[in-house]
């Protein structure tokens, strides 16, 4: 019997132990700094998943200007306008000086035939950019244009490209446009997409 006793008090300290210890859970300082952790891990989270959102919608656009220069080019050179007649001239006009109204312009070298682009000469659906981006800059590589909006033309038969400015024409190898995210009137930063036109008419995004 005293044996008996005597294990049992033997026992009683360690259980009683274990169990307040398996019943102790976060103190005040723990959880502050748990919770902090999360908040900054969310953040972290959150800021990248906008830029990613960003940065999909920047390449979109890119490639759905490109795409529209690509149907301009096959409707210059194979279809038919009205009165049975052939587009002899068709083009696509970009201008960063009016970027700001997220457009740029698809026209019929009509009746002035001087390769760049004039007012009255829209033809078809005009490209819109997203409100979010901009033409940044353009850039003729091989000569320089007047920096007043630089004109891309296709006339059939041929998928060649050629460029035009508000001079006359450009005799640049290929043509870069950049599409960015609109800059603020201090700063422009951000990825940039870069649509390629050369003079052969590839056309691609880079």
């Amino acid at each position: 019997m005293s044996w008996n006793y005597l294990a049992f008090f033997r026992k009683t300290p360690s259980s009683s132990f274990r169990n307040d210890h398996e019943q102790s859970g976060f103190g005040l300082i723990e959880l502050m700094v748990s919770l902090t952790i999360m908040m900054i891990v969310t953040t972290i989270i959150m800021v990248r998943q906008s830029s990613f959102n960003d940065a999909v919608l920047l390449r979109n656009q890119a490639y759905e200007i490109a795409l529209h220069i690509r149907e301009v080019q096959l409707s210059a050179v194979g279809s038919i306008g009205s009165n049975a007649n052939f587009r002899s001239v068709m083009g696509v006009h970009f201008d960063t000086a009016n970027s700001q109204d997220n457009s740029y312009r698809i026209f019929k070298d009509a009746p002035t035939l001087n390769g760049f682009y004039n007012t009255g000469e829209e033809f078809g659906i005009q490209g819109v950019l997203d409100k979010k981006f901009e033409v940044r800059a353009i850039r003729a590589v091989g000569d320089s244009y007047d920096g007043n909006g630089l004109s891309v033309i296709f006339e059939r038969p041929n998928f060649d490209a050629r460029f035009f400015d508000s001079s006359g024409e450009v005799t640049a190898s290929k043509v870069e446009i950049d599409i960015s995210k609109e800059c603020d009137n201090t700063t422009c930063s951000g990825e940039v997409r870069t649509i390629e036109i050369t003079s052969t008419g590839q056309i691609a995004v880079l």
